[in-house]
Order: structure tokens, then C-alpha cells, then sequence
């Protein structure tokens, strides 16, 4: 077991790097959060037929705020309004309903794929600093195997570094992500169209940035614990 004692030994000796990917899957996973639950707090909006109680903020602070009554319809007079006067448009209700419907199903996907680039950029940082980890250890993973070290233990321990540095990193992008949905879900409920974190999502993005993280970085690392570690200590 003393091997895998190298991957904290690692994370240690290049804190800045492992750091500067930390923030990276960090800020992935904060814009992957804000996302997927603004979305499913559209998608909830445009099911909704009943009428929209809007407070600007909390319940507990309704007493030093005024509250907006605004039923579904009169919002859509006021959006429809406010299309027709700005544009010149001839829209009713039915015509603004579906407009507006349209637009935020088309905003949805797009953020889903801001979203889906902004955390794969996230991720593929962890590729570059086991890259860079790995270039500067060649010798030392061609020592272990002489020592009689087996592949699969040596790249256990890369592959355990990649998975902390993105455990890391999706905790931390929970955490701060989390802080700002309930920031904003209890001092800015102005309409019904609010942001949504259900009890897994954090939870399936920590473990699918783990696991993620481990995948990606194997390839690289099977690729270089099999060169042949005579040749490697030969040429450095």
C-alpha cells in the first residue's frame, strides 16, 4: 500500500497546479449547477397553469417587502403589452405564450451546452496536470517498475490523483454553486421562474466529476507506464 501513498505525496508537491485545477473543475461545476437547476426551474414554469404568488423575497421577510399578485394571465397581458409597444407587433396572449415558450426551451438547450463545454473544459485541465505530473516523473514511474512495481499499481496511483482533484473540485463547486441557488431562490423570487436544486443533483455532479476525471486521465496514463523503463532511464 506504500505506493499509493505517492498520489497524496503528488498532490502535495505540485499543490499550484492540482490548485489552479481545482478552481478550473470548480468553476465548472458552479456554471453546471446554476444551469441544469435555472433550467429545470423553466422547465416548472412552463408546466405551471396556476396562478403566480410573486415575492420578492423569503416568507420570512415578506413583512418589509410588498408582495406581487400577479395571476398567469395578467403577467402575459404585461409581456405581451411590452412585445407589441417595443416591436410593433400585433401579439395576443395565445401568440405571446408560445413565443416566450419557445425562447426559453431554445435558452434551455443553449445553456445545457454552455454548460456541458464549460465542464468538459473543467475536466480535460485534470488531462493536462497528470500530463504534466507524469512527463516530470518518467523516471520515477520506470524506478518503480524495476523495483517490481506492476502497471496496474503504478497507474493506480495517477488514476487516484485525478479522482481527488476532481472530487475536490466538484465539492467545491457544490458548495459555492449551492450557496448562490439558495441565495437566489429566497431573495429573488420575482416570478415563478426560479432556480431548482434537487437533494441528488449536487450529489450526481460530485460523483460523475470523480469518476469522469479518473476516465479521462487513464489513457494517458496506461500510455506512458508502458514504455520500457530501461530505455526511459537511458534517455531521461
Amino acid at each position: 500500500m506504500g505506493i499509493y501513498r505517492l498520489s497524496y505525496k503528488n498532490l502535495r508537491r505540485n499543490k499550484w497546479r492540482n490548485f489552479s485545477t481545482i478552481i478550473r473543475i470548480a468553476f465548472g461545476v458552479i456554471i453546471l449547477l446554476l444551469l441544469l437547476s435555472s433550467g429545470i426551474g423553466m422547465k416548472t414554469f412552463l408546466k405551471e397553469d396556476q396562478p403566480i404568488d410573486n415575492n420578492l423575497i423569503s416568507n420570512q421577510t415578506t413583512n418589509k417587502t410588498s408582495n406581487l399578485n400577479l395571476t398567469r394571465e395578467e403577467l402575459l397581458n404585461n409581456v405581451t403589452n411590452f412585445f407589441n409597444t417595443t416591436f410593433g407587433l400585433n401579439f395576443n396572449n395565445s401568440q405571446a405564450t408560445g413565443f416566450i415558450s419557445q425562447v426559453l426551451s431554445n435558452l434551455i438547450y443553449l445553456v445545457d451546452i454552455l454548460a456541458s463545454l464549460v465542464f468538459l473544459v473543467g475536466i480535460f485541465g485534470i488531462t493536462y496536470a497528470m500530463d504534466m505530473n507524469l512527463l516530470e516523473r518518467r523516471r520515477e514511474i520506470a524506478l518503480l517498475k524495476l523495483m517490481g512495481f506492476t502497471t496496474f499499481q503504478v497507474a493506480a496511483t495517477h488514476l487516484l490523483e485525478a479522482a481527488l482533484l476532481g472530487f475536490l473540485g466538484a465539492v467545491v463547486g457544490t458548495i459555492l454553486g449551492s450557496l448562490v441557488i439558495f441565495a437566489a431562490t429566497n431573495f429573488v423570487k420575482i416570478i415563478s421562474i426560479s432556480v431548482i436544486l434537487p437533494w441528488w443533483l449536487p450529489i450526481l455532479v460530485i460523483m460523475l466529476t470523480a469518476i469522469l476525471s479518473a476516465l479521462i486521465a487513464l489513457f494517458s496514463v496506461w500510455f506512458h507506464t508502458k514504455n520500457d523503463p530501461n530505455e526511459v532511464l537511458r534517455h531521461g
